[in-house]
């Protein structure tokens, strides 16, 4: 017995089979100048990126007055003799006494303060630039799972569609008698369980479409789009390039590299600030008093002040010695970071690799024998040639594949964010 709908599942089903691959041709140039938009509208507007603009601001102006010296002191005393007396003219040594002091800063102090302080400003930037580093590439990953999330649910709404017409297929031949109800059970729960994968696939959209609002600081209601084509990217040079092009440009490296050295300035300083602060003063004594003995004429002093570093000395090679440690705390971290920069990069290049080779693997390979064993299982099915079990195996394994190809596609584009982030560039040495 001849069965025309049976026959017409191969060309319908080719059909869908070509739609779920033209998803992997290219990305749209519209879509690319998308994602450059998003990264520069999330550093001009994320919150903690004006925070440390901010901070940027405050350290610069503390820098501009961080070697003024201390205010001059201007004190006016009243003196009088005897105590119970409240005129100035009773006692030669009554009069209303002027004050002029001034403390000077230990030699070298100026310019230890001034270094310090530019250093802090400069940390202050790098810190800033590798939030924005970061920044931009955690929205290049949100908006790439984002696609990915998309792409899979329009891969999945294929297969239901396909699944759909497998199931219109199998329950002719089962009400006919030529297919028993295991088979329209199997393909009932597959159904099923697309159907509940495309809820997955919402809430993952969602939640991702949040996580890209709150980067941006933006509504979630104006929604973003992304590409509904995706090419894989291969990698441009190795690990041991970019690692070289991180000690170069890495800003968090550069902030570390920093520490560093304010630590040694900073136990310059320590050792500058053991040495004496001078006070300087000058008085004037206004007196009213004229006897035969004393004629009241005012009186001049001048003074000089210098502490005796006893105790200054010890806290001095104290702080001294502090700094120093930190310098080499901030040293070995310096070291442990670059260690561990260089390890992530061998991790990514390994797995943008190994993405690429799936990609070409079943590109030109698994796919295309899976699709081909589909439509010949589907064809003697149609005759009787074929179990149905070998029927759904070679559907859900085409199904497997697709999402496979799509992952390993876009793992590139997340591979290659993954890799500006640690190098803290955007050109990895000719990838785009």
């Amino acid at each position: 017995m001849d069965f025309p709908c049976i026959h017409r599942i191969p060309s319908s089903l080719t059909r869908a089979l070509v739609t779920p691959c033209l998803l992997l041709l290219a990305v749209s140039a519209r879509a690319t100048d998308d994602l450059a938009q998003l990264t520069r509208e999330a550093v001009q507007r994320n919150p903690g990126i004006e925070a440390l603009r901010a901070r940027t601001r405050e350290l610069t102006d503390l820098s501009d007055v961080s070697t003024t010296w201390q205010d001059p002191l201007f004190s006016v005393e009243y003196l009088n003799a005897p105590v119970d007396s409240f005129s100035i003219s009773d006692s030669p040594m009554s009069g209303v006494q002027f004050t002029l002091k001034q403390r000077l800063p230990s030699w070298g102090w100026t310019d230890s303060v001034r270094e310090v302080a530019a250093i802090r400003v400069e940390a202050n930037r790098h810190a800033r630039a590798e939030a924005e580093v970061q920044l931009k590439r955690s929205v290049e990953a949100l908006y790439w799972k984002l696609t990915l999330t998309r792409l899979l649910e329009a891969v999945t709404r294929e297969h239901v569609e396909r699944t759909d017409e497998l199931l219109r297929a199998v329950r002719v031949r089962y009400e006919v008698g030529r297919a028993g109800q295991n088979g329209l059970l199997r393909l009932e729960v597959l159904r099923a369980r697309l159907e509940d994968d495309l809820g997955d696939f919402e809430r993952a959209e969602r939640q991702l479409s949040a996580g890209l609002a709150r980067s941006l600081a933006r509504s979630q209601a104006l929604g973003f789009e992304t590409p509904a084509e995706v090419e894989p990217i291969a990698p441009q040079g190795d690990a041991l390039h970019w690692l070289e092009m991180a000690l170069q440009s890495r800003p968090e490296l550069a902030r570390l590299r920093d520490q560093v050295k304010e630590q040694r300035t900073s136990a310059r300083l320590s050792r500058v600030s053991i040495r004496p602060e001078i006070d300087l003063w000058v008085k004037y004594r206004v007196r009213t008093v004229e006897t035969p003995i004393d004629d009241g004429t005012d009186f001049f002093s001048a003074g000089i002040a210098i502490p005796i570093p006893v105790g200054g000395w010890k806290r001095g090679r104290g702080h001294e010695a502090a700094r120093i440690a930190a310098s080499e705390s901030a040293r070995s971290r310096l070291a442990a970071r670059r260690d561990e920069i260089e390890s992530d990069l061998i991790s990514v290049e390994a797995s943008w690799r190994r993405s690429i080779e799936k990609v070409n693997t079943y590109q030109q390979v698994l796919i295309p024998s899976s699709r081909a064993a589909l439509e010949t299982t589907l064809s003697d099915y149609s005759v009787g040639k074929a179990e149905f079990s070998t029927l759904y195996e070679a559907e859900v394994e085409l199904l497997d594949l697709e999402r496979a190809l799509l992952i390993a596609s876009v793992d590139t584009h997340l591979q290659r964010a993954r890799a500006r982030a640690l190098v803290g560039r955007d050109d990895l040495g000719g990838a785009s």
